[in-house]
């Protein structure tokens, strides 16, 4: 090639990147574009325990924007992709199925997590239409993918650890939010295409009473007292991984620390006095209306226990939390958990198995149809993912495991047809 064409060819290049660099280079914000690239997410140095104990669910919100970093940050914390090419949360079954909607005052993006970038989806202040519960700067619609996948209550158990995530990120950055579901969903005003369903919508923004958590653990139980790992949100985010290999044998303190991620009660109380959250001591994962009707069982080589986190389901004084291990069965049945899912199950020193009590999804409002079953795999997904992540920062293993035979299960647990297994978490080092 002449050095004239080589000079030729080099001006034309350099004349398309300074269209492309045109195209994605204005603030968050700005409309009639199509793409606008996010800022790098910023480096949260809050610890795991501190932020599963600060989970909570926030309802009134400032009017004080979310800055371009804030927004950056808790969507890669939400769904974006990790150094080594993997997501923040774990597929389910193989398949990541879900779609994040940001609701801007000028228009509707759609979040791009290959290119962590935000994509113009419509036109229009559609805040108030999707996101009416509760008003606040930014709202996020999050939708199923039914052409990634048909499974209904999968994408609700991946919807549940994207949940969390956005919980985790915004308390740690001093915003707030709460995951909010109606059917058929408001997300449905924002024109989506034909193979996407509108789940659930999550406001975020600055709580308008400032968090005021006081350490107060009150810990009546023979497990060990919560201990903090010191390794920071950020780094389990981009470090959390799966395996089907196990091997080893959990300590008490590390038995403890899982099972308290997967369905405990936060060492914290909560004084900030919210109008619209009376509750004094959080859990580690919301669940809808506050029914709460998921039960955590750990099967180990001496028998199967059901985890009890306390005596009572909700906490609006802050009382002592009594848990325990109550054990069900005698003896090492690993292998038939195995059986009813995957064979590398049976090698975990400990498994945590969640299981649906549906005669609690008809409390003061009737929630245990079929058609909405995946609130309750958001919620054990949600619990199944922060196992993970708890998992991580105490140096062990873990996996996400779908159950194949849940009839057999029920009878390894002595369970009835009111009760639904729904994943298996093998934990092991």
């Amino acid at each position: 090639m002449t050095d004239n064409n080589l000079f030729k060819k080099s001006s034309a290049l350099a004349i398309i990147a300074i269209f492309c660099s045109l195209a994605i280079a204005p603030a968050i914000g700005t409309s009639n574009i199509t793409r606008i690239s996010l800022p790098p997410p910023l480096n949260v140095d809050m610890s795991l325990e501190c932020a599963i104990s600060r989970r909570m669910s926030v309802r009134e919100f400032t009017d004080e924007p979310v800055t371009d970093e804030e927004l950056s940050t808790v969507l890669w914390a939400a769904y974006g992709y990790r150094e080594d090419k993997s997501r923040t949360v774990h597929a389910i079954d193989g398949i990541h199925s879900t779609v994040i909607y940001v609701l801007k005052e000028d228009a509707v993006y759609r979040y791009d997590p290959f290119n962590h970038s935000l994509v113009f989806h419509i036109g229009g202040d559609y805040r108030n239409i999707v996101g009416w519960q509760y008003e606040a700067p930014i709202q996020l619609g999050i939708a199923w993918d039914t052409s990634k996948t048909s499974n209904e209550n999968y994408n609700g158990a991946e919807i549940g650890e994207i949940g969390q995530n956005i919980y985790f990120m915004a308390n740690a950055l001093g915003l707030g939010t709460v995951a909010t579901g109606e059917v058929p969903s408001p997300i449905e005003n924002i024109s989506l295409p034909p193979n996407e369903i509108g789940k659930i919508v999550m406001p975020l923004g600055h709580p308008k009473e400032p968090y005021n958590f006081v350490y107060r653990p009150r810990w009546l139980s023979f497990l060990p007292r919560m201990k903090n790992s010191g390794v920071s949100l950020s780094t389990v985010l981009d470090e959390r991984e799966e395996t089907t290999s196990f091997g080893g044998i959990l300590s008490r303190q590390e038995k403890s620390q899982v099972l308290w991620a997967s369905y405990g009660y936060s060492y914290n109380l909560d004084k900030s006095d919210q109008e619209n959250n009376p509750l004094k001591r959080h859990r580690a994962v919301p669940s809808a209306h506050g029914f709460y009707p998921l039960r955590m069982y750990a099967v180990t080589k001496r028998g199967i226990y059901r985890y009890i986190p306390d005596f009572q389901d909700y906490d609006r004084f802050g009382l002592p939390i009594v848990t325990f291990l109550m054990k069900i069965r005698m003896g090492d049945r690993r292998d038939d958990v195995a059986d009813a899912s995957q064979s590398f199950v049976s090698s975990a020193p400990f498994i945590i198995i969640s299981v649906l009590d549906k005669r609690k999804t008809n409390q003061w409002d009737d929630l245990s149809a079929e058609e909405l079953r995946w609130l309750w795999f958001y919620e054990s997904g949600a619990s199944a993912h922060n196992v993970l992540m708890e998992a991580s920062a105490w140096d062990l293993t873990s996996n996400i495991v779908t159950i194949s035979d849940p009839t057999a299960i029920r009878s390894l647990l002595r369970l009835n047809e009111n009760f639904q297994p729904l994943f298996i978490v093998p934990v092991g080092k």
